[in-house]
């Protein structure tokens, strides 16, 4: 909810605070007045649309905390600081209700996404106009207080599970509301930056109007399947509309990072959200004939490499996709053993490389030099390294430096591991069986 400042602060506030108060009185009234919030209010509100507008507000917060907080403009350091993130509360909120696998709403991901488009525009031409949204979201935080209740009585929740977002600075809402407007006041003291921030204040309550307006009611005729629902970061790309192939793709990720501890180490939880839509997606591929399948998976498998993932992951993921969906939907068998065969189209390229019980006994000599505690906390290194080795020499540039910088981080590792991952690399490249790609995935 968007409630504007009470005027009950006992600091006299600045001209750029009274302006943004009364200059954004208009967009108060009417977004209070939007279906959403009267639903809400009466307990009506579908779940649907409230997590959908938690997936909305996290591809925004994503950006604008990105933005301000890389921002180099003396006046937003002097405001911002990293307790005003609110980003990872809407995570663990749709970390909460992610089994729950909630249909998404793709007007809502729009009106977000052209929220960011314009938070961008302006970190690029003016970042200390962003204030302006800043301003805006930090006011959310007293309307959401009073609505916290009605978010818990609707949806049966527990203590803050669900509503982490809502509950933004928990009884200090208006204690920190006043160091906010303080801040503000004391560093935006350059009138001639003013109309800008009220401009962008506005433009910040706009964008959430066409944003709550699309959450609620919404078109019952539309229902939307995109990666936004599973990762709020992942775009719009699409996702499958069968719940049982959603489940199935989440098993398969679940699966391989699993299989190879080292992701979860590196990449964490914002890895894995991707790792989810990655997969997610990988089943609608199935619709396409088998090359242009095959191209799709090339053209990710390439960008994985090269981000310090290596190709066998993906091809882990295509055989553990290709098992969860079988199980899930068996009646589409002929359709998913298109992922099985990509999967071993994935094997030959590598295999032919390094053979098969080549690159079993590299990964096997791995664990044996690093000792049992390191082999088994980053459980299949040796076959990491050794697939990127192999990568390489499938024609994606860069794929051994993208996993050796991290594995070789002395602040991270001891000297024998570093020492291992370095002979690991070398003894593959000294294995491999042609110098240059013959051919490759394309």
């Amino acid at each position: 909810m968007i409630s504007r400042d009470s005027g009950k602060s006992s600091h006299r506030p600045t001209p750029i605070v009274t302006r943004l108060k009364e200059e954004t009185t208009d967009f108060h009234s009417r977004i209070e007045a939007l279906p959403y919030f009267k639903a809400l209010i009466d307990h009506k509100l579908p779940l649907e649309c409230y997590v959908n507008q938690l997936r909305a507000l996290a591809v925004i917060h994503g950006v604008l905390e990105s933005e301000i907080g890389s921002s180099e403009d003396n006046r937003i350091k002097a405001i911002w600081d990293v307790g005003l993130k609110k980003l990872h509360l809407l995570e663990e909120d749709l970390r909460f209700f992610e089994a729950r696998v909630v249909s998404g709403v793709s007007a809502s991901i729009e009106a977000a996404h052209t929220m960011t488009g314009k938070i961008r525009l302006r970190g690029i031409e003016n970042p200390a106009t962003l204030l302006g949204y800043l301003y805006v979201f930090e006011g959310s935080t007293l309307g959401n207080s009073m609505h916290k209740p009605d978010i818990i009585a609707t949806y049966h929740l527990e203590d803050l599970d669900g509503c982490r977002y809502y509950a933004s600075y928990q009884d200090q809402v208006s204690i920190h509301w006043t160091r906010f407007t303080q801040k503000m006041n004391q560093t935006l003291d350059d009138s001639s930056l003013h109309d800008q921030i009220v401009e962008s204040a506005r433009e910040a309550f706009s964008g959430l109007e066409a944003l709550y307006g699309a959450l609620y009611p919404k078109d019952v005729k539309v229902k939307s399947f995109r990666a936004a629902r599973i990762n709020p970061e992942a775009g719009n790309h699409p996702i499958p509309d069968d719940e049982r192939e959603i489940l199935a793709a989440l098993n398969a990720s679940n699966r391989s990072w699993s299989e190879f501890l080292y992701y979860g180490q590196r990449y964490g939880d914002r890895g894995k959200r991707f790792s989810d839509s990655d997969t997610c997606w990988l089943v609608t591929l199935t619709r396409l004939d088998p090359e242009s399948l095959q191209k799709q998976i090339a053209w990710l498998g390439r960008v994985l490499s090269t981000r310090g993932m290596p190709l066998i992951m993906l091809e882990c993921t295509l055989q553990f996709l290709h098992e969860e969906l079988l199980k899930a939907v068996p009646a589409k068998k002929v359709t998913y053993n298109k992922l099985s065969e990509a999967a071993e189209v994935l094997s030959e390229l590598r295999i032919r490389i390094i053979p098969e019980k080549e690159f079993e006994a590299l990964s096997r000599e791995f664990d044996h030099a690093v000792g049992s505690e390191l082999a088994e906390k980053y459980m299949n290194t040796g076959k990491l390294l050794v697939s990127s080795v192999i990568d390489e020499k499938n024609g994606t540039t860069g794929a051994v430096a993208a996993l050796q910088g991290w594995m070789t981080d002395s602040d991270r590792f001891p000297e024998y591991w570093i020492e291992t991952v370095n002979n690991t690399i070398k003894k593959a490249k000294h294995r491999s069986r042609i110098s240059e790609p013959e051919w490759t995935i394309s």
